[in-house]
């Protein structure tokens, strides 16, 4: 019987990724992803710069910020505070729903 080589492929489902890599993926400064860190918008892992990761929600949130900034013409602290807002708002439309579901259920 021949012998069969088997590649393992690890998949990461949320990968975390450098200062540059979210620079690059964005298209931003790390300058601006340091602002973004100081207004709170996002809250990289790691206590330095240089070992900051990044993950998928990260991302989210500041191709959001560009957005408002770019479209809306939001400043940055007012769209830190509206992409706070909408996050509330999602995970408050997803109680709500969840409620209804058990409620349909209870019945």
């Amino acid at each position: 019987m021949p012998k069969t080589e088997m590649m393992i492929i690890q998949i990461e489902t949320d990968p975390e990724l450098t200062l540059e890599e979210v620079c690059q993926a964005c298209q931003i400064s790390p300058d601006f992803v340091a602002e973004l860190v100081a207004y709170g918008a996002i809250d990289p892992k790691g206590h330095t710069v240089d070992v900051w990761r990044f993950d998928a929600q990260h991302l989210r949130r500041i191709r959001r910020v560009l957005h408002l900034q770019q479209d809306l013409e939001v400043n940055l602290p007012g769209a830190v505070l509206a992409i706070d807002l909408m996050e509330q708002i999602e995970e408050l439309q997803a109680q709500v729903e969840l409620l209804e579901k058990y409620l349909r259920t209870a019945r």
